[in-house]
């Protein structure tokens, strides 16, 4: 095989693993699965991927890299709440099987704090926090129970729930604790 067929036979396997995943998910996804839509045999399929998560891996390189420059478009950006959901309408034009999976969705640990911070901005209360990660990492979950959804409209559902969540804060009245009960001394009986 030489080696331009051997590139368009990865072409077409990555294709139709990402044509697979966004219909099924990742793990409604099977290797037999994907070989039977290319008219191979399951062990074709090993010769070029060794594993789910080896084509997996090959499929979100580029979205990776991707995302890595969407990044860098926004770093620097003057932050602000417009700023913050051009970010996440910017991420959510991805594929949405791709965005769901943990490789993206989670990621480096440097990745995660830019990402945070360019959708939150930094000097983040425990609060603002909280709704930077439900929004984030809401996505994959809410892509992985309806995999079915129409892709436009699913879309636009997470890009509304992200923008609810991304809202600047509102002055939250400071939480009043109630005050400790004093545990009760048992009265003595019979006592002096």
């Amino acid at each position: 095989m030489t080696s331009a067929a051997s590139l368009d036979t990865r072409t077409r396997i990555l294709d139709t693993a990402l044509e697979l995943f966004s219909e099924h998910g990742f793990d409604g996804t099977t290797l037999q699965q994907i070989a039977d839509r290319l008219g191979f045999t399951k062990a074709a399929l090993y010769y070029h991927f060794r594993s789910k998560d080896a084509l997996l891996q090959a499929t979100v390189t580029p979205a990776i890299a991707g995302l890595e420059e969407l990044l860098n478009a926004h770093e620097g950006l003057p932050d602000s709440p417009a700023q913050r959901r051009r970010f996440m309408e910017d991420y959510m034009v991805s594929d949405l099987a791709i965005v769901a999976h943990p490789l993206i969705a989670i990621g480096s640990a440097d990745r995660r704090a830019r990402m945070q911070s360019m959708l939150a901005g930094d000097g983040l209360d425990f609060h603002d926090q909280v709704c930077v990660t439900m929004a984030f990492r809401g996505i994959g979950g809410v892509i992985a129970q309806y995999p079915d959804a129409d892709t436009a409209e699913l879309r636009e559902a997470l890009l509304d729930a992200a923008r609810a969540l991304l809202r600047p804060a509102r002055r939250r009245p400071p939480q009043r604790t109630a005050p400790r009960r004093q545990a009760r001394r048992p009265h003595p009986v019979g006592g002096s």
